[in-house]
């Protein structure tokens, strides 16, 4: 399963999927993330979460399971706590097709 959308009980919308460690990288990683990780992202872009030990049947939880799953999630700090250590962040291009025009 690719990306699962779920509301959490405050009415949030979130995403979740699946982040796969490619054998070549791996060791290149943080040891907790490098059998992969969920990403929990809310649906506005404004906040990141990592769990780093994916259930194997998370695709089939519940609105509830996967909300328990992201509360213990780590959130995600812009620039720095990234699986292969620290990246720059770069902010999200909003892309406005209509200022195109």
């Amino acid at each position: 399963m690719g990306l699962l959308n779920f509301s959490d009980a405050a009415g949030v919308r979130w995403r979740v999927w699946q982040v796969e460690t490619p054998a070549a990288r791996a060791h290149l990683m943080d040891p907790d993330f490098r059998s992969g990780w969920l990403v929990f992202e809310r649906e506005d872009g404004s906040e990141r979460r990592r769990l780093a030990h994916v259930p194997e049947d998370w695709s089939s939880c519940s609105p509830q399971t996967l909300e328990k799953l992201c509360a213990v999630a780590s959130p995600v700090v812009a620039g720095r706590n990234t699986p292969t250590g620290s990246q720059p962040a770069w902010p999200r291009v909003q892309n406005d097709a209509a200022s195109d025009r």
